[in-house]
């Protein structure tokens, strides 16, 4: 394939990578030694390549984020020729993952991979507040059981109490009454 500028093919793979069901990513390019203009372009999925750890490689990351990155080879490579012209010197198809549905604006991966720990976060806070909302509902049946008992337990001392009230009651009314 021929086109008139690097543009041109940037915007044909992006379209090719959106219907295709994956993201593209500009990758490496070689510069002119003469006027350091780009004459080459390498266009990839998103998923190309590894992240390294650190800038050195071995550090570990201050703040490890979720790698999108899987080694996908998938690829355009375009070339500059003589005549202005950009040329497709290698076209790796061949995609190391599942490529998300075809057909128009498919979301990006980072996109789908923010809602699905999104959604897991959800998942796991729900799980933990209905786990939190039994424990409520046993603390307050077994407080309800302590209530029920108690009420039955000060029932039965009023009832003695009124019992023994009655009973002083008629023990004085047999004093003061001495026929």
């Amino acid at each position: 394939m021929e086109f008139e500028s690097e543009d041109d093919a940037k915007y044909f793979y992006g379209q090719y990578a959106r219907r295709e069901g994956f993201s593209m990513r500009l990758d490496r390019c070689h510069r002119s030694d003469v006027d350091n203009r780009i004459i080459s372009r390498r266009l990839s999925c998103n998923k190309q390549g590894f992240n390294m750890r650190g800038k050195n490689g071995t550090q570990p990351v201050k703040k490890p984020r979720v790698s999108i990155r899987e080694g996908c080879e998938a690829m355009l490579w375009v070339k500059e020729n003589k005549c202005g012209k950009w040329i497709v010197t290698k076209f790796v198809k061949e995609h190391n993952h599942p490529l998300y549905g075809s057909g128009g604006a498919s979301p990006s991966y980072k996109l789908l991979e923010s809602k699905d720990r999104k959604i897991h976060q959800l998942e796991k806070e729900l799980e933990r507040r209905d786990q939190q909302c039994q424990q409520y509902r046993r603390l307050l049946l077994s407080l309800l059981e302590t209530v029920d008992d108690q009420t039955e337990f000060f029932s039965g001392k009023v009832e003695l109490i009124v019992n023994n009230v009655k009973q002083l009651e008629n023990e004085v009314q047999k004093h003061l009454d001495p026929h």
